[in-house]
């Protein structure tokens, strides 16, 4: 894994929303390079809330102002909504995707099934993570580790909230302000043979703000730089 880069000077506020049962410790190398990061934490979701309803209530307790905002994985998913509802200057994808139609096929193909979502006995499966979350496997393991320990820590009631919405996603919103995608040739969560990102970055996976911070330090330092510029 590559260093950490030192803080970056731009003022500019960045607002990174994580992906699917994970939290802000997704974007700790960017916490580190960029110190005017906010990462929200994932409130529980009113009932049959949609992804744009959602956002709405979310950008009512940012109030960043003039921002740039994104997002990993489902969280850039939620970026493109909540930019309808913030002075977005720019949206960041980072693993993620602009439209239903870049979902990948075993997405698509599990839409039928999205009733069965309620019944998934997350508790459970936590529950089977916590072998994964021992402090000794850290040393051993700290990528599987971290993750296994943000998805034990997550809450239920957002990861299904959060599955059902990428099942029924079919309307993307097109955001006012220029939308940029950063995303990985090795991403099996969601191929990038699906997508049309502006930089690929060569070996990363889904989880490429851990894996390749460097990388995802500097296309965000690039777009910040741009936009203080304006």
């Amino acid at each position: 894994m590559a260093k950490f880069t030192m803080p970056v000077e731009t003022k500019t506020p960045l607002v990174l929303l994580s992906g699917l049962a994970a939290d802000a410790r997704i974007f700790t190398p960017q916490k580190v390079a960029f110190p005017q990061l906010r990462c929200p934490v994932w409130s529980p979701p009113h009932r049959q809330e949609s992804i744009d309803e959602y956002a709405q209530r979310l950008a009512e307790t940012l109030d960043p102002g003039p921002c740039v905002i994104g997002g990993a994985s489902f969280g850039g998913i939620v970026a493109l909504h909540l930019a309808e509802h913030v002075d977005a200057q720019a949206v960041i994808l980072i693993g993620s995707i602009k439209s239903p139609s870049q979902l990948p096929v075993y997405a698509r193909c599990a839409r039928p099934f999205r009733f069965l979502i309620p019944f998934l006995p997350i508790r459970f499966l936590q529950l089977l993570s916590r072998p994964m979350t021992a402090r000794r496997l850290k040393r051993i393991t700290p990528f599987a580790h971290g993750l296994a320990c943000q998805f034990r820590d997550s809450d239920p009631r957002v990861f299904k909230w959060s599955l059902s919405r990428i099942l029924d996603w079919s309307l993307a919103p097109v955001p006012s302000c220029p939308v940029y995608h950063l995303h990985g040739d090795r991403d099996w969560t969601l191929p990038v043979k699906y997508t049309d990102p502006d930089k690929v970055v060569v070996g990363a996976g889904h989880v490429l703000s851990l894996t390749h911070p460097d990388e995802v330090n500097s296309y965000l330092k690039n777009v910040l730089s741009q936009k203080s510029l304006e």
